[in-house]
């Protein structure tokens, strides 16, 4: 523990606005990593359960329920094109491209903390650079080179912030790609089987 406050001491004070930086990176990861975890769904399974709720109760009032149950996406859309199962096939695509719409925004939620995080942390680390540099460079006008310590103090200063920077830029680099593609890939799935069911009540009514 003791190590870890030295470190965190001898990286200067921007190392305070990076440690708040990295908290909130390991929070909003963290919320992300569960939130979208419970936002993927079988969409195969789903709807064959659809399909097996259909047939004991043609209403749809049991698929409906069924789809409600999952609390995920896919299956609050899904519950949305049943409870339009009785329009023409515009509408029902209509309602569930609303759904989605509402949808998304939870999706991609907090991404754009990361992507703040992932820009400035580099620059919260060059600005401790330059204070560590100008604490150097005044060491050295004030006692020349007989006194190495505080000149070479500056200098750990500016490459602890430099590297807790990048540190934290690289971390939350791959996270916001990470959850990126994982939204892409929920979101291409939505569209795939809101097109599968679209076309299961298409053919149910005809």
């Amino acid at each position: 523990m003791n190590e870890v406050l030295k470190f965190i001491h001898g990286g200067g004070f921007m190392m305070y606005p990076l440690i708040l930086a990295s908290i909130v990176l390991i929070a909003v990861i963290i919320e992300r990593a569960i939130s979208l975890r419970r936002s993927i769904s079988d969409g195969d399974e789903l709807l064959d359960l659809i399909k097996e709720a259909d047939r004991q109760d043609p209403s749809h009032k049991r698929a409906i329920a069924v789809c409600e149950g999952t609390r995920t996406p896919l299956g609050r859309i899904f519950a949305r094109g049943l409870r339009n199962a009785h329009r023409d096939v515009e509408a029902i695509e209509m309602a569930m491209e609303q759904e989605a719409a509402n949808e998304i925004p939870a999706l991609e939620a907090n991404l754009i903390v990361i992507k703040t995080i992932v820009n400035i942390s580099p620059l919260l680390g060059l600005l401790g650079t330059i204070a560590g540099m100008i604490r150097s460079f005044r060491a050295a006008s004030e006692h020349g080179l007989s006194n190495p310590t505080q000149i070479l103090g500056g200098i750990a200063e500016a490459l602890i912030s430099t590297a807790t920077g990048i540190t934290l830029a690289v971390i939350g680099f791959i996270a916001f790609n990470y959850f990126s593609n994982l939204v892409r890939k929920i979101n291409e799935d939505l569209e795939f089987y809101s097109a599968e069911l679209v076309n299961y009540l298409t053919g149910r009514v005809d």
